[in-house]
């Protein structure tokens, strides 16, 4: 049954639905035990089975899950690997102007393109910023915190700060945290958050890791735990 998941096609391509329900269909049947056109009772819902075993399913992969997941891989390529044919290639048609993350769609979009462009929301779930010297990343915008639940400053902005980059918070000299400026503006939780990050004495620049590994990068079974938890409505 290893033959019925096509992996290859589905990191390249989003598949139809309706494909997708009929290659489950084709598991599910050969899970209970069905024989072309014979009926077996399921025990037990698919979207039971698909649940991950600590939440009481059989942690069988959901395969328009899946497919998000491996697609997500080809968009993380986009977002680090800028050395590639592929990202050159892609870059130069789709999002010459910026990077992936903030690609749009476009008019008259490859069938791939809208593929790899469909994960995009997932790329976003588990993208965060690793501080360097703080000047692409913006305080109230991006999730640059080690904070797992938003990864994001919980302190409001007010208009009449003059604070929107984090290199707005760091000592150019000293490569140290403004601490005064910190606590001035932000609130306790943030402040521990904020002055817990070690800042680079070298001045290092910003990069995008993926938060839900400790390394720091992409795996496709993580992409699908994030996205089976957007499924489910978990945060």
């Amino acid at each position: 049954m290893a033959q019925a998941v096509p992996s290859y096609t589905m990191s390249c391509f989003k598949l139809p639905n309706k494909l997708c329900d009929e290659l489950t269909g084709l598991v599910r049947q050969f899970w209970w035990g069905q024989v072309r056109d014979e009926k077996k009772l399921a025990w037990m819902s698919w979207e039971k089975m698909c649940l991950p075993k600590e939440r009481g399913g059989l942690g069988f992969r959901d395969l328009k899950t899946f497919n998000l997941a491996l697609l997500a891989k080809q968009g993380w390529r986009l977002q680090k690997n800028s050395s590639s044919l592929f990202y050159h290639v892609y870059k130069a048609k789709y999002f010459p102007g910026c990077d992936f993350m903030d690609a749009e769609l476009g008019g008259k979009p490859s069938y791939a393109w809208r593929s790899i462009h469909a994960a995009q929301a997932l790329m976003r779930r588990g993208l965060k910023w690793q501080v360097g010297n703080g000047e692409n990343i913006r305080i109230w915008r991006d999730k640059w915190l080690p904070t797992p639940k938003t990864y994001k400053v919980v302190t409001l902005e007010r208009g009449n700060i003059l604070l929107t980059m984090v290199c707005d918070l760091i000592d150019n000299e000293s490569k140290e945290w403004k601490v005064d400026v910190v606590r001035q503006n932000f609130l306790a939780q943030d402040v521990e958050a904020i002055l817990s990050i070690p800042l680079s004495v070298n001045g290092a620049r910003d990069k995008i890791v993926w938060a839900k590994n400790r390394n720091g990068r992409f795996s496709v079974r993580s992409a699908y735990k994030v996205a089976k938890e957007d499924s489910l409505g978990v945060r």
